[in-house]
């Protein structure tokens, strides 16, 4: 790795929002939360001077040279992809080209579950006076909606983490607004044990009761494991793959505090 790239690393560390991974990559799309085009374009928006945004989704690697809140182009894509727009600067006046850099994202990136990037020192690319397009333009003509609601609390936590899921109950203020998988087991926790169970633990917490992850391993005869999540007037009860424990509360740290 080069000195720029180090450095670039570890910028990118140190002023992130988002979760770092060891490469220095950043976590900027889960379960679809933002849509991964959108999630792209905002983070060319957030680049000024030129850089490579090296995106990483579905095992596919895309890099991106971006300036002045503008795409200027698709430098690369790993594996190898024939596009003939790759290496080309993206242009008004070339509305083919800016639907086939479209047809291409979102054909390899669009209905990703996980989307990661790093901001890298810029390549050469194209010349100097090919600016590309800016991100809102993009949106404009990709109709990409970047100013999108997040998802509550809860539902984030649960959209990122269902594939460690086999079933879900999500009630809310007393009724239930999401399953998924065979919840049986879940509703029967629900109705026999849950209301008992938050009025003992609030007695423990002393009235400081928060986002709470209560976690029990090996609770049901297939050897999975579940979780009471608690936040505001919600719960949820989840049946969890035990593997995927460390990924689970990793994300609902991320998500509550």
């Amino acid at each position: 790795m080069s000195e720029l790239d180090a450095l670039a690393q570890k910028l990118a560390t140190l002023t992130a929002r988002d979760s770092i991974d060891p490469s220095g990559a950043r976590l900027i799309s889960v379960g679809g939360d933002p849509a991964p085009l959108t999630a792209m374009l905002r983070e060319v928006d957030d680049t000024v001077l030129e850089r490579s945004l090296v995106f990483e989704c579905a095992g596919t690697t895309v890099t991106i040279v971006a300036a002045g809140r503008r795409l200027r182009g698709i430098v690369s894509v790993t594996p190898e992809n024939n596009a003939d727009i790759i290496g080309q600067v993206i242009s008004r006046e070339e509305p083919d080209g800016v639907q086939a850099a479209l047809d291409l994202l979102q054909n390899l990136c669009g209905k990703a579950d996980r989307m990661t990037v790093r901001s890298l020192p810029p390549q050469a690319f194209g010349k100097g006076g090919e600016r590309g397009i800016s991100a809102k333009g993009l949106s404009e003509l990709w109709g990409v909606t970047m100013d999108t609601t997040p998802k509550p609390p809860m539902e984030q936590f649960l959209s990122q983490n269902a594939e460690s899921f086999s079933s879900v109950l999500h009630v809310r203020k007393g009724e239930v607004i999401q399953t998924a998988g065979d919840f049986a087991a879940l509703q029967a926790i629900w109705k026999d044990q849950v209301d008992a169970f938050r009025k003992a633990h609030a007695k423990t917490l002393r009235g400081e009761e928060g986002a709470q992850l209560v976690c029990l391993e090996g609770a049901f005869d297939d050897g999975s494991s579940a979780a009471v999540a608690l936040y505001e007037n919600e719960v949820a009860l989840v049946a969890y793959k035990a593997e995927c424990f460390g990924h689970m509360q990793s994300s609902w740290q991320r998500i509550f505090t």
